[in-house]
């Protein structure tokens, strides 16, 4: 059986209360005391009872992070960002993946508040926006990724149409005409997928271009394997681009690899671009041209966003716009 508060007071010489207030760091504690508290706390290997605190003080001071998959880098990036930004105003973060499962993704929505966390920051991936507005939220929740107006959710996100405009706008100064997305989704759940496709489409339209059905790369995956694969394939079926959109970056990664196996040099036969600037994407070879979301903005505005919901629930919902840069690199040739 582990230690209890009282076995703590009784080490550190001190009443439950002040243990008590070390735990939950008041500031009226003389600093000798508290340090005498967190030896006994370390020595005895006590553990605070979460759910009895929540009991007491309505909070745990834990926040949620739900998204499709940690081992993701965009995603791994961003659950550091929310943790330092959530730790710089005293909450702590559990991080969990739903593995873009729309019953995963509901049971997040629906349970995971009920049990330990505070509030929760999601990146829903297959919900259809009608089983966003219908699921209540157990705790006050922000989607990130995810610009869903006239909702229930405050959401936190670039501008996906715009980002994806520019990319392609970028490689269509450059003189390519047969530009080329991968990364369209099958079901219209994907919301990201569906923005992006927009701006791919606007940018060719305002170009003078045509949206040629047979340049619009599907996949239901998102990862290097899957930009590999697609490529590969639409490469064998005849299907030939001098640019190409990548809506992530990890999907560029696998396209640059099958190019390559292909015997097609990026960028002086297929110039690339993409979104994310994940850390890799300035070493990949070639370095990877990518629109940089501002990812610490991201972190910091979706902790702030779910402490103030926590702080009045009756504030209306917000989209917020984060802002982006284009980070040009060697794959759409300097």
């Amino acid at each position: 059986m582990g230690a209890s508060l009282n076995d703590v007071a009784k080490l550190a010489g001190v009443s439950p209360r002040t243990v008590s207030n070390v735990v939950n760091d008041f500031v009226h504690v003389r600093e000798s005391t508290r340090a005498r508290v967190l030896a006994a706390i370390e020595e005895l290997g006590y553990r605070p009872n979460i759910s009895a605190r929540r009991l007491r003080q309505g909070r745990t001071r834990i926040l949620g992070f739900a998204v499709p998959e940690l081992s993701q880098p965009y995603f791994a990036e961003l659950s550091e960002l929310v943790e330092l930004a959530a730790q710089e105003r005293g909450y702590t973060v559990i991080a969990t993946q739903t593995g873009g499962v729309r019953e995963n993704e509901l049971r997040v929505l629906r349970d995971l508040g009920s049990h330990i966390v505070d509030g929760l920051i999601f990146s829903p991936m297959s919900m259809k926006k009608e089983e966003l507005y219908e699921q209540p939220p157990s705790v006050p929740t922000v989607l990130i990724g995810e610009q869903i107006s006239s909702s229930k959710y405050t959401s936190v996100a670039i501008d996906n149409v715009s980002a994806t405009a520019d990319i392609t706008r970028h490689l269509l100064d450059r003189g390519h005409r047969r530009v080329a997305a991968l990364g369209a989704y099958h079901s219209d759940a994907y919301r990201s997928s569906r923005l992006r496709l927009a701006g791919y489409r606007q940018a060719l339209d305002q170009a003078g271009l045509p949206s040629d059905p047979e340049l619009v790369l599907y996949t239901d995956r998102f990862g290097r394997r899957a930009g590999l694969e697609c490529v590969t394939q639409a490469w064998n079926d005849g299907i030939r681009f001098d640019a190409l959109v990548c809506f992530t970056d990890l999907l560029a990664f696998g396209a640059i690899r099958a190019l390559a196996d292909l015997g097609v040099r990026t960028p002086e036969q297929v110039a690339i671009a993409s979104i994310d600037d994940v850390q890799e994407a300035e070493y990949s070879v070639p370095s990877l041209t990518t629109i940089a979301p501002d990812k610490q903005g991201i972190a910091a505005s979706a902790v702030d966003a779910v402490l103030a919901l926590l702080d009045d629930d009756t504030r209306a919902p917000a989209d917020i716009a984060i802002d982006y840069r284009l980070v040009v690199r060697e794959s759409s040739g300097r």
